[in-house]
Parts: structure tokens; sequence; C-alpha cells
């Protein structure tokens, strides 16, 4: 669910909790748009919240209202059109054999490619349905036991390579928004924390929605995450949640840009306090590589500093990202670096170009235009212009090679399709 309508459930909510006796009926038939499996889950969770608060009388009047919610809106599906129960029957089989082939992609994905049709938001609302109806009715075992397929189901279709992808991560968010009912903190604090870190890949990588509020979404629940996972008892997953939240900062709209980088720098750092390059290479990498880009855009501190401290990290990173076992990364590091050097105030400015021409060759020969065109024409883009200002060689050969450049970028630079 987006920002807005959260807020509309808990203003709802609010307004249920302080009315008088009798009224909370025509409360609710005023607000018949917000009656939907979504606001039965934030009603479980403020019932939990104001329970914890010790305001039981008031937890339990949300909880009894709420089950008399899900009877309707229970009874309300069963009579809609056959197609539901198609959706559910579905649902119930994919669950299934998520369940019986312990998560297995290669037994749950030949199962969802056979109903791509059904990948939508009608499949998102049953799911909702069903799910908090069993979460109600369940013993705690049971309940548990399901919110665990339902947990392992959208981890899998979080990579599921076919059907409409903002249909397949809208399924995923509602699917761990689901199992948080359930996989509450005080009860199973490391599942919810594991969700909640789940929760924030989901909505850093969400289509649907606006994204500063899906960004905003995804800061929340990593910091959540790391309520429970800290640094002394899960190291690792605290420096890969450090990790995500620098991320979601560096790309983080709202609040102010030079604040946001360097909350994210803060965050790379704590990673790599964990993340060494001896225990953990990969991760040291890409921590490495996304400093890079946090020191190339900061805004505090000095410009060439910032670029040096950039240089410094593509190039520890590329220690690990070597074109032979990870050809995308290097190649991909590589012209991040060939834009640092073009960029590099330290130096000498005619080396700083020979490197910045070598970083961009040396990307192109993984970026082929058949392989993978936009790369191709962005870092052709980025040559000519490093050939356009180069000092070392002959001006007008220099101005051929720019030309030549720019000319193959627009082969796939497009007016129709890229018309920036």
């Amino acid at each position: 669910m987006d920002e807005q309508r959260r807020q509309a459930y808990l203003n709802l909510i609010q307004q249920l909790l302080t009315c008088a006796s009798g009224e909370d009926d025509q409360i609710l038939e005023s607000n018949r748009e917000l009656v939907d499996a979504e606001l039965l889950q934030v009603m479980a969770v403020v019932a939990e919240k104001i329970a914890a608060d010790g305001n039981q009388n008031a937890a339990e009047f949300l909880g009894s209202l709420r089950s008399e919610l899900l009877e309707i809106i229970s009874e309300s599906s069963s009579l809609v059109n056959a197609s539901s129960q198609d959706y559910l029957e579905f649902l119930k089989e994919v669950l299934l054999a998520t369940d019986n082939s312990n998560s297995d992609p290669e037994v749950v994905y030949p199962l969802l490619e056979a109903n791509l049709d059904k990948l939508d938001h009608n499949f998102i609302d049953i799911l909702k349905t069903w799910a908090s109806d069993k979460f109600l009715k369940a013993e705690p075992e049971i309940a548990k036991e399901i919110a665990n397929t339902i947990w392992n189901f959208s981890y899998i279709i979080d990579d599921f390579y076919l059907g409409n992808k903002a249909n397949n991560m809208e399924i995923v968010i509602a699917g761990y928004e689901q199992v948080l009912t359930v996989f509450t903190k005080p009860d199973f604090p490391q599942d919810w924390a594991n969700t909640q870190y789940n929760l924030g890949n989901a909505y850093i990588n969400r289509i649907n929605g606006d994204k500063a509020d899906n960004l905003e979404l995804a800061i929340e629940a990593y910091q959540l995450a790391l309520s429970v996972y800290t640094k002394p008892d899960f190291p690792k997953n605290w420096a890969s949640t450090q990790n995500n939240l620098g991320y979601a900062y560096f790309y983080r709209i709202n609040g102010d840009k030079a604040d946001n980088l360097e909350l994210a720098i803060e965050a790379f750092q704590l990673a790599l306090s964990v993340h060494t390059k001896l225990d953990f290479p990969e991760d040291w990498a890409i921590t490495h590589y996304n400093l890079g880009n946090a020191y190339f855009d900061r805004i505090n501190g000095d410009k060439a500093d910032n670029l040096e401290l950039a240089i410094e990290a593509y190039q520890l990173a590329l220690s690990v990202y070597t074109k032979l076992d990870f050809p995308e990364k290097w190649a991909n590091t590589h012209y991040n670096l060939g834009y640092a050097y073009s960029d590099r105030i330290n130096g000498d400015k005619a080396d700083n170009l020979e490197l910045a021409i070598e970083a961009y060759q040396l990307a192109l020969s993984v970026y082929t235009k058949l392989d993978f065109p936009e790369d191709w024409a962005r870092t052709h883009y980025n040559l000519g212009n490093a050939y356009f200002y180069r000092i070392n060689g002959d001006k007008a050969d220099n101005l051929e090679l720019a030309i030549e450049a720019y000319q193959l970028a627009l082969s796939v630079y497009t007016k129709l399709d890229f018309p920036e």
C-alpha cells in the first residue's frame, strides 16, 4: 500500500477508536472504499501496538471489529464471479507447490508461467483476504507455517522473470506485509527482521507508486530490521542491511541531497566494518562500488578530495570485479571510473583524460551494441566527450574520434526512443 492510503486507513481507525458507541457502522459505511483486506492488516498492527502500550480495551475493540469485517469481506469474496474461485485455487496450488518443493523455483516457476494471467491485482486481493482469514482462525503453529510458506513464495516470485514485473513486485510486497501480521517483533524477532529487510528490497525495486514514497518505505523497513540486526548479534545481516540502507539514501528523493549522501556514505562505511575483502569479497566489492558512487556525487567536502575517494573506491572494487568473473560489474565499474577520471581535479588533466579514455574503451570490450545497446551508447557518448577535450595527440584526429563516437551513440539514441 502507498503512504497516502496507509494514512487513510490510520485516520479511519482513529475515528473508530474515538467515536461514540454505535457510530462505528455509520463511519464504516461512509468509508466503504477503505474497507478491504489492507485495512484489516493495518488494524492488526494498530491493535498490537495499542495493546503493547497498555490500552487493552481499545485493542480488544479493534480486534473484535476486525473479525467482523473479515467475515464480511470473506463472504463478499465468496459471492464474486467464478474467476475469483480460480484465483483462490491457483493461490492454494502455488503455495502447496512452494511448501512441498522446499521453495524450489524449478517447481514453482512453471506453475507461475502457466498462470501469468492470474498474477495481477485480483490475485493480490485474494492473497490478502485468504491469508488474513487463515491467520485469524488458525492455531499459532499453523499460522506460523502458513506465514513461512507465503514468505518463501514472496521470495521466489521476487526473482520470477516472466509476467508483469510491476504486478510481481506488488505480490511480493503484499505477501511480506501479510507475513508481518504473524511474524511480529516480540514473538519472532529474527523472522520479523528478515521480512523487513526483504520488504525494504522490494520497495527499492517497486515500479508502482511514487518513487520518493517507495524509497522512504524502504528506508523505514531497513531501519526496523536494524533494530534486531545488531552488529554484535547478527554482523552479516547488519552489514548487508547497512549497505542496502546506504543504497536507499543514495537514491533518496526526499530531504536534503547533501545530507542523504552523507547518510549513504556512513552506512556504506559501517557495512565495510564487517564486509571485509577476505571474508566477504563480493559484498566488499559492491559496497566499495556504491561508496565510489556516493563520493562521486558528494556535495559536502572538497570536490577534488571526493573524486580521489571515488577513484580509490572503484579501483578497490575492481580488485574483486575481474572481467573474467564479473564481466558486467567490471564494465560498469570501468565506466564509472572513466567518468571520475574525466572530472578529476587533481593530477595532470591530459593524463586524466587518457585514463578516462582507457576506462571507457575497457568498458566497451563488454558493453557491445548487441548485448548492452544502451550501455554501449552511453559509453560511446562519454568517450566522445573525452576525445573532444583530449589534450594529447593531434587535435584534428581527436575531433574525428569524438565525432565517430557520437555517431555510434546516435545509432542507438534515436529521436523516437531517446528524445533527450
